[in-house]
């Protein structure tokens, strides 16, 4: 079947609670995984999907207490619904599961059997009022659902808005189911219903955008929608955002260099920035780790960079760690691993402002504004205050060597005096897609607050970085025989910053900080 983010954050939330009942059962168990765990991953792989069905269906009938049956049995679903050849049999196989589930489990019943619906590899040979008519039938369930309070308050308050935001996303398949009905006005509106309900700007929605837009012969919303789509890979947005460029320009020339200016800029527009009218030399220090591996921390990212935009830094200091979480990250140091111990980081993205954690959570391109919106809230409840004490700073390039200099207006018992060197852009693209990574920490020294002062010798840190990812390379185990595809040890020499930050070494809590670029 095919893939979207539909059915990619659809999985995800599958996937999680299967990991915790299958965390749940090792616990209780005492085993570090449940014997048929090998088989199960075994049977992944089988190509075919008749034999894959066969050898699924013999793990079921062999681990009958299996802690992985819903595993096993998720596969077995999904292998049927591959298989199935017509819409009856896909309606047949999906009323089992329909209004099973308690709470918004319940609700996710009805939304992904809609999206399986309409992500189905045969779709073109279904009869299309009829996935109409069976995606509009799970849609008014799923809202009579949520019409109930009870559904979202049987939820843990802080999953609660996550929820309420994903269920928005029925009105964009419902658009998809409608667009292959062939009513592209009645898709659009579905989808000015979910711009209406708040529903966030994402790659799902940008085609389902596009693809309307297309059909209501609206040229120039088709491309932009596209490749909005197309900077996600969203199905085959990249194709058609070049034949629409073409239908649109005559030829495929600027094509490539439209789309990599599309994705370098932010998927929304920053408001401009109002400074308090009483400030009093507070500057914020916004901390994020975050991974260029981490499809998750896009949306924390791009809502940082729209900080780092809209924001001077006269009021807001920056600091971006990059941690090998989910996956091994060629942008990590010494320095970042250190930071993620000092505060116990354990998932990407975390972020921190002022030293206290705050936040987590990013999702895609499509949550960057929402996650802009929420951080530059928590700096302006924060910049009214009155700060313990002030910093000043130059820091100036000499050969290989960046000198700096601080000047901290008086002491502050327990505060400790840290000297971030920052690279400004760091060009690189992992696999969540993002490839400018703004205010990357190179490198930290911690001074003594009487004598403020560190010399970064440039070379020294690359050497050291270069050792840490040969370390890293060695002993990681959960790639055989790991190896770095990139090294990203070399510090440009242009674009650096440096931040320093007093903060308290028993609380965490940051006093202040100040920003320079170095001369």
């Amino acid at each position: 079947m095919k893939k979207s983010p539909l059915t990619s954050v659809l999985g995800a939330f599958v996937l999680l609670a299967l990991a915790a009942a299958l965390t749940f059962a090792i616990q209780a168990g005492g085993q570090t995984r449940p014997p048929e765990y090998n088989e199960i991953v075994a049977a992944q792989k089988i190509a075919d999907p008749a034999a894959r069905l066969k050898e699924f269906e013999r793990l079921k009938a062999a681990y009958p207490q299996s802690a992985m049956m819903g595993t096993i049995d998720g596969n077995i679903y999904g292998i049927k619904l591959e298989m199935a050849e017509t819409l009856e049999t896909v309606l047949q196989l999906q009323r089992g599961d329909l209004g099973k589930g308690e709470g918004f489990m319940k609700w996710m019943s009805y939304f992904g059997a809609a999206t399986d619906l309409v992500d189905h590899d045969k779709l073109e040979k279904f009869d299309k009022a009829g996935v109409l008519k069976a995606v509009q039938a799970y849609k008014a369930e799923g809202d009579k659902l949520l019409s109930d309070p009870s559904l979202i308050q049987s939820l843990p308050e802080a999953q609660r808005p996550y929820a309420l935001d994903y269920a928005k996303r029925f009105h964009v398949t419902l658009a998809m189911a409608q667009l292959n009905a062939g009513q592209a006005a009645a898709a659009a509106s579905s989808l000015e219903a979910y711009k209406a309900a708040g529903g966030a700007s994402d790659s799902a929605y940008h085609f389902a955008l596009a693809e309307a837009s297309a059909r209501l012969n609206k040229k120039a919303e088709a491309l932009e929608g596209y490749l909005n789509a197309a900077v996600e890979n969203h199905a085959d947005a990249t194709d058609k955002a070049k034949a629409a460029w073409i239908a649109l320009k005559g030829s495929e020339e600027g094509f490539a260099a439209a789309l990599e200016a599309k994705q370098k800029e932010l998927p929304y527009h920053p408001a401009a920035f109002q400074a308090p009218a009483e400030w009093k030399g507070k500057t914020v220090l916004a901390e994020i780790f975050t991974g260029s591996e981490c499809p998750p921390c896009v949306g924390a990212d791009l809502g940082f960079d729209g900080l780092i935009e809209s924001v001077p830094s006269k009021y807001l200091a920056i600091l971006e760690y990059h941690l090998p979480i989910p996956r091994p990250d060629p942008i990590m140091n010494p320095a970042t691993g250190a930071r993620q111990a000092f505060y116990g980081v354990r998932s990407t993205p975390s972020t921190f402002f002022d030293g206290e954690a705050k936040y987590g959570g990013g999702g895609g391109r499509g949550n960057a504004e929402n996650k802009y919106k929420q951080y530059l809230g928590e700096i302006m409840s924060r910049l009214g205050q009155a700060p313990v004490l002030t910093l000043k700073a130059e820091a100036v390039l000499s050969g290989d060597k960046v000198e700096v200099k601080a000047i901290v207006d008086k002491p502050a018992p327990g505060a400790e005096i840290h000297i971030a060197l920052v690279q400004g852009e760091v060009p690189y693209k992992g696999s969540n897609g993002i490839l400018f990574h703004k205010m990357v920490v190179r490198d930290i020294r911690t001074v003594a607050p009487e004598s403020p002062k560190a010399v970064f010798d440039l070379s020294a840190s690359e050497q050291a970085t270069d050792a840490y990812l040969t370390e890293f390379e060695k002993t990681y185990t959960r790639v055989p025989n790991f190896k770095w595809a990139e090294r990203h040890f070399k510090i440009s020499r242009n674009g650096l910053k440096v931040v320093v930050f007093a903060q308290d070494s028993q609380t965490k809590k940051v006093l202040n900080a100040v920003t320079v670029g170095v001369r």
